[in-house]
């Protein structure tokens, strides 16, 4: 995964485990693989002003996730239908997460990035 910080370094805490993105120790989730789609999607992670992480713009920014568009290839399946042509299915890679993006927000002063 490739992280920027968008205006200087700490953050807030994140981990990586496999498709898994979370941060501070688990308050937020992400499933980037099930988020993927056939094409870019763009996350925004911001705090309320209750210091809690939530999905979607609020009162601070504190990430944004860009995942790129699903890769896929057709397939033949070996069967054929009522005309004789070969029926085909679409197949799905798996996400690659060096290809998703992180941008991370300072965290506001005297913060470490957790509440």
């Amino acid at each position: 995964m490739k992280v920027l910080y968008k205006n200087g370094a700490p953050g807030v805490d994140y981990a990586l485990d496999g498709a898994r993105l979370s941060f501070r120790g688990g308050e937020l989730t992400l499933d980037l693989e099930k988020l993927q789609r056939d094409y870019p999607v763009t996350l925004i992670v911001s705090e309320d002003r209750e210091g809690r992480l939530t999905l979607g713009p609020a009162w601070r920014y504190v990430a944004e996730i860009e995942i790129p568009a699903r890769r896929s290839a057709v397939r033949k399946t070996g069967a054929a239908d009522d005309f004789g042509f070969p029926v085909l299915e679409r197949v799905y890679f798996p996400l690659d997460t060096a290809e998703v993006t992180l941008t991370l927000w300072k965290a506001k002063e005297g913060d470490n990035g957790a509440v």
